[in-house]
């Protein structure tokens, strides 16, 4: 401040004025203090009672006396009186004494009183006044160095009591004052307990009295206790502080403290970081405790050299230690307090001074000279507790001013926490933390918001295995936004206590309930227990959600449990190495089948060998199967987790039904059809045949077969399948490896048989016995085998959604772009780094450059780019977690372009090998798949060598706007393409050239095919194949071969997604083209396929007129359209929706049509229908796919899913089911009902139609009924065209 800044000052403390001078009044003070502010200005201080030694502060000329001005004021204000207040005072000068004038001294009368004369007065507080920033901070350093005037001005009056270096300044508005106040009191206690420290009552000078302070009380200094409102006037000093003294942390103040603990640390040579870290943890729990249990007397605060000391301190974070462990983690912690050790003395008669102090000194020496729970460094002797102390103390400093308990800025104290936990463990093998992405990308691929909307009670979510806290963490950030949208009327922390995580090791479960505490999320229990181990406290059967990252290969787990422990496993059997025995993560996947409640879902990260590895893994595969739908598998490379190198599947689960468990009923199935027709009790032999037959469409058998096999009887073309061919091998063969894989009862079986072989009874039977004894062995065998994988395969197929398949990408480059980070081996900077934070470079106090970047790397995940999920939505569509998401909702998902590289869809029967003997139930992430191939008699080449994919771009711009080709104006069913008359929003497409054969991807099976006979450009979901081989190979011969069913048949076996399906783009090229003779035979082949296509295009395009006929007839009715009808009235319309089929209800001999968002193929059949009345006519409408309308005859069986919805008009003497399709589509299309905006049944009721009078209705259907008729016999010809164009083929290639 500068003499320029007075009336401002001025102002903002209050003063009146009239013209250039100032008064302020000031209570329990008679006369006012002026300022005149003219000229020089001055100061009436003498005037208002204040004595003056010099007159030099009195004027305005000099920026300090603005500061003595503050400070006097607010000696005032506080309530100090005039008479106690000198300023610049002359000191009486001694042998020893220095010259120079404090700024402000504070003296009061030895009796109390208001007066008396200056001998009567004791000095209570001496204080020099500096102008803000450079000055202030020079002073302070010049007082840590030497003392400086300080320690002067108290050589000059050895009984004060407190000497303070005060600054004030106005900045950005505001007056901002600071001050280093230091009690020059000697600490009695502090003295006694440590023999050779200096007394200020001892020391002789003021370099002496500096001494004191530097080495006794180790520069102690506080930053209140003069003029906060709770401090009353010549109450020097704060010895008690409450939660009102704590402050929110902002960014600035955690960058500054990672920095500062970096420093402490430094500055000690503390080496173990993860030592260090946690004892940090421990303190953040003391202060936890302490805002919870001591907000009006904190003990976690330094309270000054004067009042306090390290064992006092550390005794009092040590007592909160101990309740947080038994609070928070139930866990008791064995500490004695002082006040404890006092009691114990308090009937002691004999000479109880002398020999309390000796006990109480043993105690002490027991108590703090060994490592306890603040140990920063080994300890075992005084001088070493001395060490720690000092570390200790700046720590204690570092974090007593932060608020944690009921602060807004959790999120930024989370991210605190979490700078220390990188910093602390390195995060450098990934042993103690799942990375932060992989974390958001889990949590975020489970369906929570579905979770939170649909459930009545609030759901539990667990990790049993939860290390540092990460998923709980997580859990909670992301339901948040859910429950304030779908339950306000419920408290967040209701949600918070329905949050539970075990965790074994001691250290990580109080980490865990400090993070929890440090976001926010108070009310997360934390249990320090075995996960494996059942417990009252964790309920089974009873969590929505479950997510982990459990444990790998801990041998010798299973000695930690008792045999009866291991016996609530089914996995646990009398066989096991229990010493040995390392496979701790299949018990965890049964542990989550016992936990999840019906529906529940998991999201769980497990070694990869889970999926393929044979023994008891295989068992825990049988657990998957039979008590979890596989929703989803994701492989993470080894380089996702650091140096651990293993390779990892995240599993995507939802817990099965229990209550009647598909495990048990298709168990029950498939032990009735191997049990033999005539032992059966009912007909139970023919329901679900379906699933069987599709059992033997899978392997290859002839259903007859089949049957007579399950009579008992192998026929000899059964015999002599391959994959029986394969068990006869294992069972009459003596190949080492012969019976690896084979079911526990067919091993069984074989070995009871070749023991009964070497029986003298055996040998002595006839060779027709021996035959007989052998083939019924054999059957049983066989029986065994088939039976275990007719059950899984079942299980596998009515799993009610495919499988989601994710894969990471190879090299080293493309796998940091997948994740979004890499791993750091830069020595003091290990660990995760993501991809976009660039490394910040502080400086600490002490002038130390080092790169730290904690703060942008927690920020950082902000800002990553990973085709997991976008950190700024997590409802973003393209990117992975939503994939995984919408597969847990209902089973229907595609998959965006962008994505292919990383994500396929498959059912998981196609992920399963049911043709192999040794069939250990092994789940591949790349599909057993079964592809069609052309049948040839001429060598076979691949289409991508043939006809490869062209890739050439070029800009819209360049092309004829009719010439552009997408997957909208090609036709369906071969029909070629119609010209584009829309702006299509792209810049650049694929260029194609006559004779290129154009392919859409999306939806194969409307075989959409054009060979093209102009140039232009095309879509991305439309493939060109190009003829790279014109001397061999004729394009219009390619043409004929890739129009044929088996192509689009081939393409649908590798389609991914079910809404949308497209074809897989790495396995189309393997499609394999006969290379017939160019003359001989692919000429031929084309002139008799021209001759079908030209019928069938003939054909096609009839129907394209008729089709606008319809149009345009319609377009007429609806001129005379005069009459509005809205369709929610009940009278005209019953309007509904269908339910939800699983997979498991479609047969392939069902009598009802079932009709989802495509109303107009059915996608399978079914044996039963929502809907029981057909005598009326309906008109479906698809909900939530591409907007379309479809009429269905009266008498037509049909079953609609929850995506059909159904119209029946009531009263057809005003509306026309048949005519009502028209305006009803049209009304759609105005109200653009589509994927994103769906047609619910309220929308459509909201819907108002025109209609014609109901004479022209009846007229136009007949109309159309002829018009449809004449479609439905040029299908039918153009199906016979397809035929026709494959006997062509057929005859010249085979």
């Amino acid at each position: 401040m500068i003499k320029n800044d007075i009336q401002e000052l001025l102002q903002k403390l209050e003063f009146e004025h009239e013209g250039n001078l100032y008064t302020k009044r000031y209570e329990n003070v008679n006369e006012p203090l002026k300022v005149d502010i003219s000229g020089d200005g001055h100061i009436f201080y003498r005037e208002c009672g204040i004595s003056i030694g010099r007159e030099t502060t009195c004027n305005l000329l000099e920026p300090e006396n603005l500061v003595v001005l503050h400070c006097v004021d607010r000696l005032l204000w506080k309530g100090y009186n005039p008479i106690h207040i000198e300023l610049e005072p002359a000191w009486k000068l001694g042998h020893s004494a220095k010259g120079g004038y404090a700024d402000v001294w504070v003296r009061t009368f030895k009796n109390g009183g208001f007066d008396g004369s200056d001998e009567d007065k004791v000095s209570l507080l001496i204080i020099e006044c500096k102008t803000w920033g450079r000055e202030f901070d020079g002073a302070w350093a010049d007082t840590k160095e030497d003392g400086a005037q300080l320690f002067s001005y108290f050589q000059q009056e050895r009984a004060t009591k407190f000497l303070c270096l005060y600054t004030a300044d106005i900045i950005d508005g505001k007056i901002e004052q600071n001050y280093h106040l230091i009690n020059v009191q000697d600490n009695e206690e502090k003295l006694a307990n440590e023999e050779s420290a200096k007394s200020y009552k001892d020391a002789t000078n003021n370099k002496q009295l500096y001494n004191v302070w530097h080495e006794t009380y180790h520069d102690d200094y506080a930053t209140r206790g003069l003029f906060e409102d709770e401090i009353e006037p010549y109450r020097i000093g704060k010895n008690k502080y409450t939660t009102k003294d704590l402050k929110p942390v902002d960014n600035d103040t955690i960058q500054k403290k990672y920095n500062e603990f970096a420093l402490i640390l430094r500055q000690h040579n503390v080496g173990g970081y993860e030592n260090a870290f946690d004892k940090l943890v421990n303190l953040f729990l003391a202060k936890v405790v302490d805002e919870t249990s001591n907000p009006d007397d904190l003990y976690f605060y330094w309270k000054g050299s004067a009042y306090d000391d390290d064992y006092r301190l550390q005794d009092r974070l040590q007592r909160l230690y101990r309740d947080g462990m038994k609070r928070f983690l139930n866990e008791d912690v064995t500490y004695i307090e002082d006040d404890e050790i006092e009691k114990a003395f308090r009937r002691f008669k004999n000479d109880p001074d002398a020999t309390k102090n000796t006990i109480k000194s043993y105690f002490r020496a027991l108590k703090f000279f060994s490592d306890n729970d603040f140990s920063f460094i080994s300890v075992h002797n005084k001088k070493l507790f001395e060490q720690n102390a000092a570390i200790l103390l700046k720590v204690v400093k570092m974090l007593q001013d932060i608020k944690l308990k009921d602060s807004d800025q959790n999120q930024l104290l989370g991210d605190l926490f979490e700078g220390f936990l990188n910093k602390g463990v390195k995060q450098s093998e990934g042993q103690f933390f799942t990375p932060m992405p992989i974390v958001r990308f889990l949590v975020s691929s489970l369906p929570l918001e579905k979770i939170i909307q649909n459930s009545e009670e609030i759901p539990s979510a667990i990790d049993y295995a939860c290390g540092a806290g990460h998923f709980l963490t997580e859990y909670a950030v992301q339901i948040k936004d859910y429950v304030e949208k779908y339950r306000p009327s419920i408290p967040l922390n209701e949600y918070y206590a329905h949050i539970t995580g075990i965790e074994k090791e001691y250290r990580l479960s109080k980490v865990s309930k400090v993070s929890a505490f440090m976001y926010g999320h108070d009310e997360t229990k934390i249990i320090y227990s075995d996960a494996l181990v059942p417990t009252e406290d964790v309920r089974e059967g009873a969590y929505d959600v479950l997510i982990a990252n459990p444990p790998y290969s801990v041998k010798g787990f299973l000695e930690t449990l008792t045999e009866s422990q291991r016996k609530h496993y089914s996995l646990f059997n009398d066989g096991l190495n229990i010493a040995k025995n390392n496979a701790i993560e299949i018990f965890f996947i049964e542990r989550a089948a016992q936990l999840l409640k019906v529906g529940g879902v998991a999201g769980i990260i497990l070694p990869v060998s889970v999926l393929n590895k044979d023994g008891i893994y295989a068992k825990a595969r049988e657990i998957i199967l039979q008590k979890f739908d596989i929703v989803g598998l994701v492989e993470f490379g080894s380089g996702t987790f650091g140096k651990t190198g293993t390779n990892t599947v995240t599993m995507f689960l939802r817990r099965k039904e229990t209550n009647t468990p598909d495990a048990e009923h298709y168990q029950y199935r498939v032990d009735c059809w191997f049990c033999n027709y005539e032992n059966c009790e009912s007909n139970d032999i023919y329901d679900d045949t379906d699933l069987l037959q599709e059992y033997c469409d899978y392997c290859d058998y002839n259903w007859e077969d089949y049957l007579a096999f399950l009579s008992g009887n192998m026929t000899e073309s059964f015999i002599e399948h391959d994959i029986i061919q394969v068990y006869k091998t294992a069972f009459f063969g003596n190949q080492r490896n012969a019976m690896k894989g084979v079911c526990d009862q067919a091993k069984e079986i074989r070995a009871k048989f070749k023991s009964r072989q070497d029986t003298q009874s055996y040998r002595r039977l006839s060779e027709d016995e021996k035959k007989k004894q052998e083939a019924k062995a054999f059957l049983q065998f066989v029986i065994a085998i088939e039976k275990e994988k007719v059950y899984y395969f079942i299980l596998a197929k009515t799993t009610p959604n495919p499988v989601v398949i994710v894969k990471s990408p190879s090299g080293t480059t493309n796998i940091k772009r997948f994740l979004g980070y890499e791993w750091s081996d830069t020595k003091g900077n290990e660990g995760i780094k993501y991809l976009n934070v660039a490394t910040h470079s502080s400086s600490d106090d002490e002038g130390n450059g080092e790169d730290d970047d904690t703060l942008q790397q927690i920020d950082g995940i902000k800002g990553i780019q990973t085709p997991l999920f976008n950190p700024q939505n997590m409802e973003d569509d393209s990117k992975i977690n939503s994939i995984i998401r919408q597969n847990f909702a209902d089973g229907e998902v595609s998959v965006p372009d962008e994505l292919i590289d990383y994500v396929e869809v498959y059912d998981l029967a196609d992920l399963i090998d049911f043709k192999r003997a040794d069939f250990s139930k092994a789940i591949k992430t790349t599909p057993v798949l079964s592809y069609p191939q052309i049948q040839s008699k001429y060598p076979l080449e691949k289409l991508g060598v043939v006809c490869p994919y062209v890739s050439e771009k070029v800009a819209y711009s360049s092309i004829s706007p009719s010439s552009y080709v997408t997957t909208a104006n090609m036709l369906q069913n071969r029909a070629g393409v119609t010209s584009y008359n829309d702006v299509p929003e792209v810049g650049n497409v694929t260029k194609y050239q006559k004779g290129d054969i154009l392919v859409s991807n999306i939806r194969p099976y409307l075989k959409k095919i054009w060979l093209a006979d102009n140039e232009g450009g095309c879509s991305n979901d439309v493939l060109v194949f190009r003829n790279a081989k014109p001397s061999d190979y004729l394009s219009e011969y390619l043409y004929a071969i890739l129009s044929s069913d088996i192509f689009f048949d081939y393409m649908m076996v590798g389609k991914t997604g079910l809404k949308m399906p497209r074809g897989d783009k790495k396995v189309i090229p393997n499609f394999f083209i006969p290379k017939a003779p160019l003359v001989e035979v692919q000429r031929i082949i084309v002139k008799e396929c021209q001759e079908q296509d030209n019928d069938y295009i003939n054909a096609s395009s009839r129907i394209i007129e008729i089709e606008e006929e319809i149009k345009e007839l319609m377009r007429q009715s609806q001129m005379n359209a005069h009459t509005s009808i809205n369709l929610s009235r009940a009278d005209l319309f019953d309007i509904s929706i269908g339910r939800r089929v699983l997979k498991s209800e479609i047969v392939k001999d069902g009598v009802y049509d079932v009709y989802s968002a495509n109303v107009f193929e059915p996608f399978g059949k079914t044996t039963h229908s929502v809907l029981d009345d057909f005598s009326k006519s309906s008109v479906l409408w698809g909900i939530d796919g591409d907007w379309m309308v479809n009429y269905q005859d009266a008498e037509k069986p049909f079953n609609p899913t929850d995506h059909c919805g159904v119209i029946r008009v009531l009263d057809e003497t005003v509306v026309n089911p048949r005519y009502l399709v028209w305006p009803l589509l049209k009304a759609g299309e105005a109200e653009r009902f589509s994927r994103s905006n769906r047609a619910s049944t309220e929308r459509v009721k909201a819907l108002s139609i025109m209609l014609p009078d109901i004479g022209t209705q009846n007229e136009v259907a007949q109309h159309l009924v002829s018009m449809e008729n004449e479609i439905a016999e040029l299908k039918s010809k153009m199906q016979a065209c397809v035929i026709k164009k494959q006997e062509i083929l057929d005859k010249y290639l085979k």
